[in-house]
Formats: structure tokens, sequence, C-alpha cells
């Protein structure tokens, strides 16, 4: 055998070798538990979420999902935890939307579109527009109409700066035209009871606990905020059927890795979640909260990320909005 012929024997010998110790890594995998991080404490929606799904997860895995709560900076201390984690699939970050919200309030040391892998949406659950019922409106056209006869008379709820329920309202003001004053509110609570109570005339907030206020007359539903009608509240329009035309915001929950991760890790991974969100155990409790069922493949939600941080990112901008202190 010449020399050449040997060396090119000896190349194609390694990369055999190295494609099959990938292949063998990919079958075993995983072989020890795994990391869930969630930038937030133990109790609020995310939580909630993620730890209907674990145990099924964890099952069709063959590994335990461990739950790893890192609260803090709203959400940055763990956004960061998992950028800087080891990308060999082991770790894995579950966010609300406030991470596409972030990057247009704060001044990150990480790319989230650039240093992490969106997994899949896992569900999302619709706003409702609610106001107080004193307000002579029953439409958004009704309301926006009233709302610009009475410039800076008018207030709209919120669940915090940088909230979800604020980004909404400012969504709406620029959509509209109108001049609304943002009120702040610490809770999602007590941004509704105060609505309810007249101090304030608009607040958009999920449907699961917006909806029975409005069944019962304490506010009135005017609008859905995503662009489909909501299976709960078939009767309320949506506010882009309204008149405000591709307005769309809901709030959703995903799951993402380190950008580094192998791909075939991140279509088992995918995988697994997916069918852990499919599975008649589980979508049936997912639902009974009122989200929809998410699932989208990982270049879909990665695309869909980008999009959201972008239209965040500039109604943020327009707005002014400054996080607290």
């Amino acid at each position: 055998m010449t020399i050449k012929a040997k060396i090119c024997a000896t190349a194609v010998a390694v990369l055999t070798v190295g494609v099959a110790h990938a292949q063998s890594g990919t079958q075993n995998f995983p072989s020890r538990p795994l990391r869930l991080i969630i930038p937030m404490g133990a109790g609020g929606a995310t939580d909630i979420f993620i730890r209907t799904i674990v145990p099924k997860l964890s099952d069709l895995l063959g590994q335990q999902v461990v739950v790893d709560n890192r609260p803090g900076a709203n959400g940055v201390i763990g956004d960061e935890m998992a950028v800087k984690a080891a990308p060999d699939g082991y770790t894995m970050m579950a966010n609300s939307l406030a991470i596409t919200i972030n990057p247009g309030l704060y001044k990150l040391n990480y790319d989230i579109t650039r240093d992490l892998q969106g997994l899949t949406r896992l569900g999302s659950i619709d706003l409702l527009m609610g106001i107080h019922p004193s307000i002579p409106a029953k439409t958004v056209g009704e309301f926006i109409n009233h709302a610009k006869t009475n410039p800076g008379k008018l207030n709209y709820a919120s669940f915090g700066i940088g909230s979800i329920s604020h980004v909404a309202g400012e969504m709406f003001k620029q959509a509209t035209s109108t001049q609304l004053v943002h009120v702040a509110y610490k809770t999602s609570p007590l941004a509704v009871q105060e609505t309810i109570a007249g101090q304030t005339h608009l607040v958009i907030g999920g449907i699961s606990y917006m909806l029975p206020q409005a069944r019962s007359g304490r506010l009135r539903g005017i609008a859905i905020s995503s662009l489909q009608r909501s299976v709960h509240a078939p009767d309320i329009p949506t506010a882009h059927e309204s008149g405000l035309p591709n307005y769309d915001v809901n709030a959703w929950f995903g799951t993402w890795v380190p950008a580094a991760v192998p791909k075939p890790l991140l279509a088992k991974l995918y995988d697994a979640m997916s069918k852990t969100l499919n599975h008649p155990e589980v979508r049936p409790a997912i639902e009974k909260r009122g989200y929809k069922v998410g699932g989208e493949s990982p270049d879909e939600f990665q695309k869909f990320v980008r999009g959201e941080v972008e239209k965040f990112g500039k109604v943020i901008k327009a707005a002014g909005i400054k996080p607290e202190g």
C-alpha cells in the first residue's frame, strides 16, 4: 500500500470511529438526570406549567428532570445560567415571553437568539381586554372613540413595568393613537381588582382569571388579544377583527437549550417534549388551565422568538419604557 493510500485509509478509519462515537453518544443520551432551569420562583405560572409536564417528560427521557428555580433580575440570572451551561443537552431552561421583552429593557451580556436555541413553545394563553362597566363602550371601536374624546383622562392598569400587560397596553396606545395613562401595580390580582373598583379603566390580562370577572359583569370584556377567537370565549371578538390589524399578543411559555447543543440531542429532547405535551395524561391538564398547547419544531420556535424580540423591542423603544430602579 502506498503512503498516500495509508493516509487515506487512516483518515477514513478515524472518521468512522468519530461518527460511531457520536452516534453512540446520541443513542445513550440521556444517561444521567437533566436540569431544567426556571428563572423565577416556585409557584408562578411558568413553574406550575413546568411541574405539570415534568413527570411525564422524565418518563419519556428515561431520566429524572430536576427543576431548578433561579429567580432574580427579572429572569436574567436564570437566562445567563442557561447560556453558560455546557452544551451537552443536560441543561434546559423554561421561561415566559418575558425573555423576549428583556432585551428591549436591559443591557444584557447575551443575545437570546444567538446564545440560546429554542426547543419549543410549550403553551400560550390568550389575553382579554377588560374595561370598567362605567365606561360607555361595548366594543374596541367605541372605547377608542371615548378615549380620544377624553385625552389623558383614561388610564390602564398593568402588573408592573415591562410586564406583558404593560407592553400590551402600550401596543394598544400606539395602534390607536390614544393617550391612556399607565398605572403600574405589583401583581396581576391587584391590577384587576383596582380596575373592578373603578380606580383604573382598562386592564389586559390572562383570560383564565379575566373571563370570570367579565362573565360576572364586574368587567366588560371587549376583545381577545390574539388573532383568533378563544375557544373559552367564542362570543368575544379579537382586537384584530375589531379594527386593530395584526394586534397580536399573548402570554406564552417556552423551553431553550444552549445554542451549541448538537442537533441530534436537540432532536431527541424535542421529540420527548412534543410527546409529553400531547400525551393523553398531560394535554388535558394543560388545557384545563386555559392554555393552548404548543409544540412547534425548534426551527419554527426560534423564528417565532426572533419575531417577538423585534416586536416588543419596537414597542418598548417607541414608548420609552425604562426598567424600575
